[in-house]
C-alpha cells in the first residue's frame, strides 16, 4: 500500500527519508514498467492494486514520473512501443496467419481495431528515417553511375513499372512474351534485352493456364525461370530476401489485387499501395526491374487510389482498338520509355506482340525518317562524329519532332550511339558505321525500303559493342529539345 504519514510524524528526519525512498523505488517501478512492457497500461494496472490506489490514480503519477523523466507522455511510450511490437511481429514472424492472429490480439487488448494499429505503423515508418540532405556534390557522386537497361529504351534496372489495364486485353501476354526474351538474352521486339533470372510471382491466373502459356512462349525446363504461385503482400520480407540471394534481372507480378487479398485496407485507400512502395525500393535497391500487373478503371486508368501511380517508376497502360491491334500508353516515366502512345499487333495464335511504332498519323514517313537519319550519320563524312537531334532535323530537311524521334529510336535499337557532354542538357548522336558484317548481324541492310523496314525491326539484334554502356548514363525525353 501507499506509504502515508501524519503532518507531525513528517517532521522527523528518518521518516522523511523513509517517505522518499518509498517515492522513488516506487517512481522507478512505474518507469521500469512503463518503458519495458510491450502493454504499459496493463503494468501500471497491476502496480496500482499492489498499492492499494485506482488505475486512475496510478495512471495520473505515471503520466508525471514519465513527462519528468523523458519528457514524452504515456501515450507517446504506449505507441513506441506498440510500433516495435509490430515491427518484430513482420520481421520475425513468416507465417502470416499467425502474424495476422497475433495482431488481431494485440488490438483487442490494446481496444482498438487491427486496421488502426497498422495505419498508425505505417505512418511511424514514414517519419523514422532521419531528414539527411545531400550536397549536390555527393549526390552527383552518388549517381554517377551508367544506366543500365533490362529492355533498351523502354524498361531499366532498378525501376518498377505498373502494367494495367481491363482483363482479356493481354498485359500478362505481353509480360510473358519479355520473359522470354530475358531468359534468353534474345532483342524484344528489335530492342536490346539484358540476358538474366526471372521470379514470377503469379497467382491471379490458374496454374495449368500459366504452364500452358509458358509452353507456347517456348521457355525450357532448364531455363532460369522460377514461380511463386501463392505469394501475398504479408511476406514480403521473405521476398525481399530472396531477391536478394538470387538477384534476378526482372520480377513480374501478377497481380496488384491477387497479392493483397488479405489487406485490411481497400484498394481507394492510400494505404493500399503501400506494397508498391515496398517492390519500388526493392527494384532500386538490388537493381533489378520490376513489372506489376494490375487493372484499369471505367476511364482507362489504374484503379485504385491514386498512390499507387505515385509510387512506381513507370506507369504503362494497355488497351485494345480492335481486335488484333494494341495500344500502350506510357503514362508516365523517369528513366524509361518517353510518354506517348505506341501501337503493337498481337497475334492470338502464339500470344506475341508485334512493334507498329508510335501512335502517329502517318508511321511509314516516320520509318523512313529513322532509315535517312541511320544511312546519313554512318556516311564516311559524318561517321564518328557527333550531332545534336536539331542540327540531324537542319541537315536532312527534316521536321524538328520527327528528327528526335527518330535519333531516339536509332538509340533505342542500338543502332546509333550517343552521349550528353557533362552540364548540358541536350544529346548527342552518332555512328561508327559498321561494317557489312555488323548490319548482317542487325538485321539492317545497306538500303532499306520502307515498307521491308517494318519487317527488320522485328528481327534479333546481337548484342553491339561493349563501349554501348557508357552512352547509355542518360535517357532523354523526345518531347523536350533545348
Amino acid at each position: 500500500m501507499v506509504a502515508d504519514f501524519s503532518t507531525g510524524a513528517r517532521q522527523h528526519p528518518g521518516l522523511l527519508a523513509m517517505e522518499e525512498e518509498a517515492r522513488l523505488h516506487l517512481e522507478d517501478e512505474i518507469f521500469h514498467a512503463v518503458t519495458t512492457s510491450p502493454h504499459p497500461r496493463l503494468e501500471i494496472a497491476k502496480i496500482a492494486r499492489w498499492n492499494g490506489v485506482t488505475p486512475e490514480v496510478m495512471e495520473q503519477t505515471a503520466q508525471s514520473v514519465i513527462q519528468r523523466r523523458t519528457g514524452q507522455d504515456l501515450e507517446q511510450i504506449e505507441f513506441h512501443q506498440v510500433v516495435k511490437a509490430v515491427q518484430k511481429l513482420e520481421l520475425e514472424e513468416p507465417d502470416q496467419g499467425i502474424r495476422e492472429w497475433k495482431l488481431q490480439a494485440l488490438a483487442r487488448r490494446l481496444r482498438r481495431t487491427a486496421r488502426q494499429i497498422m495505419d498508425a505503423y505505417n505512418k511511424a515508418l514514414c517519419n523514422q528515417k532521419a531528414v539527411k540532405p545531400l550536397s549536390i556534390k555527393e549526390f552527383r557522386e552518388m549517381a554517377a553511375r551508367e544506366t543500365e537497361w533490362l529492355i533498351h529504351g523502354w524498361i531499366p534496372q532498378g525501376s518498377c513499372v505498373l502494367l494495367h489495364a481491363e482483363g482479356g486485353v493481354g498485359k500478362t501476354l505481353m509480360a510473358y512474351e519479355m520473359i522470354e526474351s530475358v531468359l534468353a538474352g534474345k532483342p524484344w521486339n528489335g530492342y536490346q534485352t539484358r540476358k538474366g533470372d526471372v521470379l514470377l510471382v503469379q497467382v491471379d491466373e490458374p496454374s495449368q493456364v500459366t504452364a500452358e502459356r509458358m509452353d507456347i512462349r517456348g521457355i525450357q525446363d532448364d531455363q532460369p525461370l522460377y514461380i511463386l504461385p501463392d505469394w501475398q503482400v504479408e511476406a514480403m520480407s521473405r521476398l525481399e530476401s530472396h531477391i536478394e540471394e538470387t538477384k534476378p534481372a526482372l520480377v513480374v507480378i501478377d497481380s496488384l489485387t491477387a497479392i493483397n487479398r488479405n489487406c485490411v485496407f481497400s484498394e481507394n485507400d492510400t494505404e493500399y499501395a503501400r506494397p508498391v512502395l515496398q517492390l519500388t525500393k526493392i527494384a532500386d535497391k538490388y537493381g533489378c526491374a520490376v513489372i506489376i500487373i494490375h487493372h484499369s478503371n471505367a476511364e482507362g486508368k489504374a484503379r485504385g487510389t491514386r498512390a499507387i501511380f505515385n509510387s512506381v517508376s513507370e506507369v504503362w497502360g494497355m488497351s485494345a482498338p480492335s481486335f488484333t491491334e494494341r495500344l500502350l500508353r506510357v503514362e508516365k516515366t523517369r528513366l524509361g520509355r518517353p510518354p506517348g502512345r505506341y501501337k503493337f499487333q498481337f497475334d492470338e495464335e502464339d500470344f506475341s506482340f508485334h512493334y507498329m511504332g508510335e501512335d502517329i498519323e502517318d508511321g511509314e514517313e516516320s520509318a523512313n525518317h529513322e532509315e535517312r537519319v541511320r544511312l546519313w550519320l554512318s556516311e564516311e563524312g559524318q561517321k564518328g562524329t557527333r550531332f545534336t537531334s536539331l542540327e540531324v532535323s537542319e541537315y536532312l530537311n527534316l521536321d524538328r519532332h520527327g528528327s528526335r524521334r527518330a535519333c531516339y529510336e536509332l538509340w533505342s535499337k542500338g543502332l546509333i550511339k550517343r552521349v550528353r557532354p557533362k552540364g548540358e542538357r541536350f544529346y548527342l548522336y552518332y555512328s561508327q558505321s559498321p561494317s557489312s558484317d555488323q548490319c548482317d548481324q542487325w538485321g539492317v541492310s545497306p538500303i532499306i525500303t520502307c515498307s521491308d523496314f517494318e519487317t527488320h525491326t522485328q528481327q534479333d539484334f546481337q548484342s553491339s559493342d561493349q563501349s554501348d554502356q557508357c552512352d547509355q548514363r542518360f535517357s532523354e525525353n523526345p518531347h523536350v529539345e533545348v
